[in-house]
């Protein structure tokens, strides 16, 4: 007699940065067997690469590019996609450096958002009339920034991985039809000042946040704060 083929539940998602609507099935061995292959690694690399693979696989109407999803949307669904295949809850243990002990958490993945900050803006102004609009970091471009160990070469990585379009009044050009050598002249062109906007870009960009309040055997009042995939990741 042949092996039967499995069925598996639907579930719906909403991709954070564009409400976009995506069905998913569960996480099945396959998807643990690399999860355990990239816990056993404990690369950071690995673990990204994961993350991606499990959306790639999970996404059963091969509606999204997990390559091109932002950093923030791929986290998000994963941990979400985690809920539904393993459970809502995450256990994250924390060593407190104050009396040296260890306490233990339970997270609810459904507590667990994409928070807005306020002062973000996508658009970076040259003038009056004329800017850059910035797209968010993609899966594969921070895959990329992983690889890199200079900081300064890690920024001008991730500003030119993010400009989108240069606008001067009605006029849009894109900096995808550009070859990478007029990209990098144009970066170099602008004035310094710019620099902190990106700056301000990258660091009031949409993401994963969680707060945790306790108090240590001190009697001292802590709070965690969680912020990215890192902090949240969980294999087990």
């Amino acid at each position: 007699m042949a092996l039967p083929k499995l069925m598996h539940p639907v579930f719906e998602l909403t991709i954070p940065s564009n409400k976009q609507k995506v069905n998913f099935r569960p996480f099945l061995v396959k998807e643990e067997k690399l999860m355990l292959m990239a816990k056993q690694s404990g690369e950071q690399l690995d673990i990204i690469n994961v993350i991606k693979q499990v959306i790639i696989n999970c996404d059963i109407e091969n509606a999204v590019n997990g390559e091109e999803l932002s950093s923030f949307d791929l986290e998000l669904l994963f941990l979400k996609l985690r809920a539904k295949s393993i459970s809502e809850e995450i256990d994250i243990s924390y060593s407190d450096p104050e009396d040296d002990k260890i306490y233990k958490f339970k997270i609810n993945i459904d507590d667990i958002n994409v928070i807005d900050n306020e002062l973000h803006n996508k658009v970076i102004k040259l003038s009056d009339t004329s800017g850059i609009v910035m797209k968010y970091p993609s899966a594969k471009l921070m895959s990329e920034v992983i690889s890199r160990d200079d900081v300064t070469d890690i920024l001008f990585f991730m500003i030119k991985g993010c400009m989108d379009q240069y606008f001067d009044g009605d006029s849009i050009s894109y900096f995808k039809d550009s070859k990478p050598e007029e990209v990098d002249a144009f970066i170099e062109s602008l004035p310094t000042s710019t620099l902190k906007e990106f700056e301000k870009f990258f660091d009031t960009m949409p993401k994963l946040y969680h707060k945790i309040e306790y108090t240590n055997d001190n009697g001292t009042k802590r709070v965690i704060e969680l912020k990215s995939i890192e902090d949240f990741f969980t294999l087990g």
